[in-house]
């Protein structure tokens, strides 16, 4: 028992060692081409006389293509396997952010908003689907959130800003659009990168000792052998009628309303509060506080996910999660200052992103086999983002309306606490579901229930 012990954590390492840093490349890609709009926002829409509300609009309309081809992505990933499918697609989302530079106003940003959502359906799904191929139970939400770090507003909302200061009027263009272009080509050269070095699971890495092989496999929920899972739509059919991932989407949902809101619209925010506080700041110190936001967000949700880890609980980390963020939220909009605003969006930061890490790992406990995990991890991020579509356009109203964004924050503060409530509601569903089952499934599912 000691040696298998011994090779399963060799394993771990040296998987975390190889493929870590990528699947944190693919995530940081991913998340900057998604939500630098957001910087580029703060000279983009004054040269294209683009509103707030047409602004949230076009964020949210992301969306479409997003839940369109969320659960056909999974299902591809299955076909073709991890390292083809999830580097054909870094490639294809990359060429899309590249040519957003093209934009000439509303109609052409929602077109390439809708194209970016449907070519990065399959990315989170197909990621959070890989990382339970190669990570035993135990220790997915501290890899979840090793490999999710906010890199992509830590670094990369700085260097946006970088962009559109220093680059703007070189060769005529505006640093709005080298931007796009600068940050959209690395992405098509990660793709390549992936297909090269990326691997299925445990059972063809040749980088594995045999040992090590057959530990991970033991320990992995997941059925990974080279044999392709094969999906019915009876599959599907099944998911949408489980009461449990129904509830949990829609606390997926109420939380990205949060996550979607604060990644979209974190620079405007903090420019109107600057003004309001009679600060002038740059482009590029809008883009440095922005990113600065996230560095104790992470800290406090490394911290977060380590105790779910050592507790092996999942539902109240998550629902005190999200009312952490409520009270930042609700802190940022009653403040005059900017400081205590940016602490206030520290806490709603922290919040989301420690509820977020963890929000996944709650389907996994009861979904079994690569079928089922797959269509129901895809289903449930498909459900969530509806929250996503709707937030940004409600936010952006607001604005337009109230003339500030307190009223937008009260709204993410709502969503936030509803997530909890449901979040944790959900939780008793699951339980009375386990017990009305089956004699032989009854014991089973219970302690899965309760241990998450």
């Amino acid at each position: 028992m000691s040696d298998i012990s011994l090779a399963e954590r060799q394993a771990v390492r040296k998987a975390l060692r190889r493929l870590g840093p990528l699947v944190l490349l693919l995530y940081t890609a991913g998340y900057l081409d998604r939500v630098n709009v957001g910087t580029a926002a703060l000279t983009m829409n004054a040269d294209l006389g683009i509103s707030p509300s047409a602004f949230g609009f076009a964020i949210g309309i992301f969306s479409a293509g997003y839940i369109a081809l969320q659960v056909p992505g999974n299902l591809a990933l299955n076909r073709l396997g991890p390292r083809r499918w999830l580097g054909l697609l870094t490639m294809s989302w990359g060429v899309v952010a590249a040519l957003s530079s093209l934009i000439q106003g509303e109609g052409s940003l929602i077109a390439t908003r809708i194209a970016l959502g449907a070519v990065e359906a399959g990315m989170l799904p197909g990621m959070l689907m890989y990382l339970t191929i190669w990570f035993p139970p135990r220790m997915r939400g501290r890899v979840t959130a090793l490999v999710c770090l906010p890199f992509y507003a830590i670094l990369g909302t700085p260097l946006s800003a970088a962009i559109i200061q220093y680059a703007h009027g070189v060769l005529g263009v505006a640093g709005w659009r080298w931007m796009f272009i600068l940050e959209g080509v690395p992405t098509i050269i990660l793709g390549l990168v992936l297909l090269r070095f990326l691997t299925d699971s445990p059972a063809t890495a040749t980088w594995l000792t045999e040992p090590e092989r057959e530990a991970l496999l033991r320990v992995t929920t997941a059925e990974n052998t080279t044999e392709k899972p094969k999906i019915r739509f009876s599959d599907v059919l099944e998911r949408l009628r489980d009461l449990r991932l129904v509830t949990l989407s829609v606390g997926v949902s109420l939380l990205w309303v949060g996550f979607v809101a604060i990644t979209s619209f974190l620079p405007l925010i903090i420019t109107g509060f600057a003004e309001q506080a009679h600060t002038k700041l740059s482009v590029l110190q809008t883009g440095l506080l922005s990113g600065s936001v996230y560095i104790p967000a992470t800290l406090v949700a490394l911290i977060w996910v380590s105790s779910s880890d050592r507790r092996n609980e999942r539902v109240w980390h998550v629902a005190c999660g999200a009312l952490l963020a409520a009270g930042g939220t609700v802190l940022a909009a009653n403040t005059t200052g900017l400081w205590l605003t940016l602490l206030g969006t520290v806490l709603l930061t922290s919040g989301i992103y420690a509820a977020l890490f963890l929000m996944w790992q709650i389907p996994v406990g009861h979904l079994h086999g690569p079928v089922a995990m797959s269509v129901g991890i895809a289903l449930t991020t498909m459900l969530g983002n509806i929250g996503s579509f709707l937030a940004p356009y409600i936010v952006g109203w607001l604005r337009d309306t109230t003339g500030n964004y307190n009223s937008g924050l009260y709204f993410i503060a709502a969503s936030l606490i509803g997530c909890a409530v449901v979040t944790v509601a959900g939780n008793r569903i699951r339980a009375r579901t386990a017990a009305s089952q089956t004699p032989e499934r009854h014991h089973d599912d219970l302690e899965e229930v309760t241990s998450h």
